[in-house]
């Protein structure tokens, strides 16, 4: 009888022992599988983070290098411009520069065309005291310099440019796109291919601005 009752509180120990043995192995599972949980919720978050940070640093460093190719365009148009005359009005390399970025047109024919017509400014039409109509466009009349730059990139882009003509083409067949021509003179083209391969062959500015879409 005493060994019976023996047996039975052996086997209520080891049942008791198990259990606890069983107990205490689903514990440490669990803490384990949370903790392991934790870390790589913790991971991510480091993870979302960082990239956070990699995106605001890449606009902010885009930005500043968007902004550092257009103030070098700028300089490098004030420069050029000096070159042929000193007494321009000087917000006009901005105007250009800016315009130019703004309409997507090929600065370095902008400042062929306005050097042909007006010499930036100082001559004819457009001087400050006429029109301020620095491409000669026929009988128009700015009340500046930015207006009347402003006005030339849209005309180009209403009547001159399209149907996958660009400015190359009006290099070399400077007409509407119904055929009218922009100027009288039947030379006038190859005076604007001069000017515009010396400014581009000269200066930095058709490359810089190559730079600037690219980042785009």
């Amino acid at each position: 009888m005493k060994q019976t009752k023996l047996k039975r509180f052996k086997r209520i120990i080891l049942k008791v022992v198990f259990t606890f043995l069983l107990i205490s192995s689903t514990i440490l599972i669990s803490l384990s599988s949370n903790q392991s949980c934790n870390a790589k919720e913790n991971n991510q978050l480091v993870i979302e983070q960082t990239d956070s940070i990699d995106k605001d640093t890449l606009i902010v460093d885009t930005a500043q290098i968007i902004n550092n190719i257009t103030e070098e365009l700028i300089v490098e148009v004030d420069k050029y411009i000096k070159t042929k005359t000193n007494s321009h009005h000087q917000f006009i390399p901005k105007y250009l520069v800016l315009a130019g970025l703004k309409y997507d047109i090929d600065i370095c024919f902008m400042m062929a065309q306005t050097q042909v017509e007006t010499c930036y400014g100082t001559l004819g039409a457009g001087r400050e005291k006429s029109r301020h109509s620095l491409f000669g466009v026929a009988y128009q009349r700015y009340p500046n310099y930015e207006n009347a730059i402003d006005s030339y990139c849209k005309l180009l882009h209403k009547s001159y440019l399209g149907n996958s003509r660009t400015e190359q083409h009006l290099l070399t067949k400077y007409v509407t796109l119904r055929g009218g021509r922009y100027a009288e003179n039947p030379n006038y083209e190859r005076d604007l291919r001069i000017a515009y391969n010396h400014i581009k062959k000269n200066t930095n500015i058709y490359q810089l601005q190559q730079d600037y879409k690219n980042i785009l």
